[in-house]
């Protein structure tokens, strides 16, 4: 996938405070590399009759907003059916896929987390959840493009999506790079892995490196930045989140993780994320990786 100026971001948007920051959010990003915006809003009828209605007022208002903010074209479109399966259709030949997180009872992420998740098993693009620090707060407009750094495709294709969003904002890439002694079983049981401490940190910075070196080829003009942290993968990034624009993480499935508000998270970092960061967070998933299409992506700002 290359981020190209004719790229098109497509955003799912209701009546609620996070979908318009949510398409505004989108609306600065596609300014910024001269793309264009795709609003859908997905409507069902009453007693699960299917039916697309009239622009209504607010959708229209969204629209208005995004040109203003400098988007060179703003398309809306209202569609009948239900969200997973309509957005995964409309981001088909998309750049990005962006959604909200869905209200003040979504703010545990649970909503937009579900319907992210199974978005990023079907759509070929990244994902974007959009989300500030606490509800009704807007998204961040400054700081770094944090990335989590794997050693897997889905990683690899992270840290691509991730250098091509930096360049576009005119932000720094920041690359984490997060190791632990201590193991997750898949039982949800911990032990500590044979090696010395030492060796593991040095085999981090030494991934971390190496990953970085190749991103910074293909963005000479890029600020990049090595962050390689002890501790697991989730609450390394969502320790950056306080200060980052946004967070680019691969998806894949793990073993659980502690949450930050205690007990265990059974699912991915990426999930994890979604749920509980305090910035907008882009995954890039399977379907992206598998289909091929998760090449550099490139952009720089206008």
């Amino acid at each position: 996938m290359s981020w190209t100026g004719t790229g098109r971001i497509v955003v799912g948007v209701d009546p609620s405070d996070s979908a318009r920051e949510a398409a505004e959010w989108a609306a600065d990003l596609a300014a910024a590399h001269g793309g264009h915006l795709l609003l859908v809003h997905v409507v069902r009828g009453a007693y699960g009759e299917r039916t697309a209605g009239p622009v209504p007022v607010w959708l229209d208002e969204l629209r208005v907003t995004a040109l203003r903010l400098g988007v060179g074209g703003c398309a809306v479109e209202v569609l009948p059916g239900e969200p997973v399966g309509v957005l995964a259709a409309r981001a088909e030949d998309a750049v990005l896929l962006v959604l909200g997180s869905y209200g003040e009872a979504a703010w545990t992420g649970m909503l937009a987390g579900s319907v992210a998740v199974s978005l990023l098993e079907r759509v070929r693009c990244p994902v974007a959840v959009i989300r500030g620090r606490a509800p009704h707060l807007p998204p961040p407009r400054g700081g770094p493009v944090v990335v989590g750094v794997e050693d897997s495709p889905a990683g690899r294709a992270a840290l691509d999506v991730a250098a091509g969003l930096a360049g576009a904002l005119g932000a720094r890439l920041v690359g984490t790079r997060a190791w632990s002694d201590v193991v997750a079983a898949g039982d949800g049981s911990a032990h500590r892995r044979p090696e010395d401490p030492a060796v593991l940190a040095a085999e981090a910075r030494d991934l971390l490196t190496a990953e970085l070196s190749r991103v910074a080829v293909a963005h000479p003009d890029l600020a990049i930045e090595p962050d390689p942290d002890e501790d697991t993968p989730l609450r390394a990034l969502l320790d950056r989140a306080a200060g980052a624009r946004m967070i680019v993480v691969g998806h894949r499935r793990g073993a659980p993780q502690p949450t930050p508000r205690g007990g265990v998270l059974l699912g991915s970092t990426s999930r994890g994320l979604v749920e509980f960061a305090e910035c907008p967070v882009v995954v890039v998933g399977p379907a992206m990786v598998g289909s091929r299409a998760a090449g550099p992506v490139s952009g720089s700002r206008p």
